[in-house]
């Protein structure tokens, strides 16, 4: 039976997450709300980046064992995460990737309502979403709600920020995340998404929540 034209098949969404030192909890959480994720048609391709620190293999060596749709990468050296980005990408096999840093937490509903959004039209080639912080105790706070989208706005501040979605063709043709932009990679690669988007599409819910720990980049430092 033929699809009707204005129904169209929500693509494949691969999570892409570079992980280096993270704390246990904090992994924890992050590859739950994935895993937890009410959207199933998913990937979640995490790039340990030469950590360090004792439990980080062992506990992703069981995420993957646990569920098959956890494909986990190691670097020999530290790249960066930059260059761990890159592995991620190179890696994905989905059509879209959506950017998880590995002590955040996306909503339970975050990738259906991001397959919804691509789905809705044939020339979507990125979706973002609104934001929020999640303190150590548990709280939301900070909600972000950004406003459509704005080109003006963009040259200035990496609004868009979290959570962001591309076509993983597009991401690559436009040469993916760069060596050097550490600290400011995806903001680096969405300009260059930006510039060949077909069309860009704002989700307006909290679909990530940035977690304030002394590891993010809310405390200042590199995720």
């Amino acid at each position: 039976m033929s699809r009707p034209d204005h129904v169209r098949a929500r693509p494949r969404i691969s999570v892409l997450t570079p992980v280096h030192d993270t704390p246990a909890d904090v992994l924890a959480a992050c590859l739950a709300s994935v895993r937890d994720q009410t959207s199933t048609d998913l990937e979640h391709v995490v790039v340990d980046d030469a950590s360090a620190a004792p439990h980080v293999r062992p506990q992703l060596e069981a995420a993957a064992a646990a569920d098959p749709r956890v494909r986990v990468l190691r670097c020999e050296t530290n790249l960066g995460i930059a260059g761990a980005s890159g592995t991620a990408l190179e890696a994905a096999r989905g059509e879209i990737v959506a950017l998880l840093d590995h002590d955040d937490l996306l909503a339970p509903t975050a990738l259906a309502r991001v397959a919804e959004a691509f789905a809705s039209a044939p020339d979507v080639d990125y979706v973002y979403s609104d934001e929020d912080v999640l303190t150590a105790d548990g709280r939301r706070i900070e909600p972000f709600f950004k406003p459509d989208w704005s080109p003006e706005r963009f040259r200035n501040q990496m609004y868009t920020c979290h959570l962001s979605a591309i076509r993983a063709d597009l991401a690559r043709d436009v040469g993916g995340f760069r060596p050097g932009f550490d600290g400011a990679q995806d903001w680096d690669l969405v300009v260059r998404v930006a510039g060949l988007a077909r069309r860009i599409v704002h989700v307006p819910e909290v679909l990530y929540h940035w977690r304030l720990i002394e590891t993010s980049v809310l405390a200042g430092e590199e995720a």
